[in-house]
């Protein structure tokens, strides 16, 4: 009709009527509704800075059964490979005593490690023929822990620089000692053990260190190695000096 037809094309003006506010959709409690996760997230500076403040690597520090003797260490983060120091190893050995910063390191030696009961140098990188290197410091005092010795060294090799080498830092790991601590057979070859028991026993002749069973199993693990290793080692090499002060 023309009436529908007027319906359908026009719309209806009521004067009095109120204007309905069109009603807001509630979101519907179901599988689409989105919630806010919470974030649970460990913000310690420590934990979140480890990668970049281990760029060189780690250190951990001992004790030896030789109480004047402490050993340290440097790794990669999975333990099982020895960090890149070579570029420090060279620059303290060529450094000149007390006129430069790398001479004032607290190192006395640094030493191949010892691979288990092999007597021959451990390897950095296993199949590899670079030697993974210990760090020998010589206590100024029995009261200094490896704690702060492990700490200095990594300070020192983090701030360490060379024209063809960028700094790395490198963080300390923690006082990896055993109880009781262990001869420095178990971190030393047979040669460098011998070369510190004659610098700390400097003048003493072989014949009394090797009566003194205390001191052979500090350094070699018992009495009977000790004999052993030093029953090898002839009167005029005791005597030849085998360090550089």
């Amino acid at each position: 009709s023309a009436f529908s037809s007027f319906l359908h094309g026009k719309s209806i003006y009521y004067p009095n009527r109120k204007k309905m506010k069109t009603p807001k959709k509630t979101p519907a409690a179901s599988a689409s509704t989105s919630v806010k996760a919470k974030k649970n997230v460990n913000r310690s500076p420590i934990k979140t800075k480890a990668p970049a403040a281990a760029s060189g690597g780690f250190i951990e520090s001992l004790e030896t059964a030789v109480t004047d003797i402490v050993i340290s260490v440097f790794f990669q983060h999975d333990h099982t490979k020895g960090a890149f120091i070579k570029p420090h190893i060279d620059a303290w050995r060529s450094s000149s005593n007390g006129e430069d910063n790398v001479s004032k390191w607290y190192i006395d030696g640094i030493m191949p490690r010892r691979d288990g009961e092999s007597n021959e140098p451990m390897k950095s990188i296993p199949g590899m023929p670079y030697h993974w290197f210990s760090i020998v410091t010589l206590r100024g005092s029995p009261q200094e822990t490896p704690t702060e010795i492990g700490k200095q060294l990594a300070a020192s090799f983090s701030a360490f620089s060379a024209p063809e080498f960028e700094s790395k830092t490198f963080q300390f790991r923690g006082d990896s000692s055993s109880t009781p601590p262990l001869s420095l057979n178990n971190y030393l070859l047979d040669r460098d053990c011998i070369m510190y028991l004659k610098k700390i026993y400097f003048g003493v002749s072989k014949e009394e260190i090797m009566q003194d069973d205390e001191t052979l199993a500090e350094f070699f693990g018992s009495p009977k190695e000790g004999k052993r290793v030093l029953s090898g080692v002839s009167d005029a090499e005791w005597e030849r000096k085998m360090w550089y002060d």
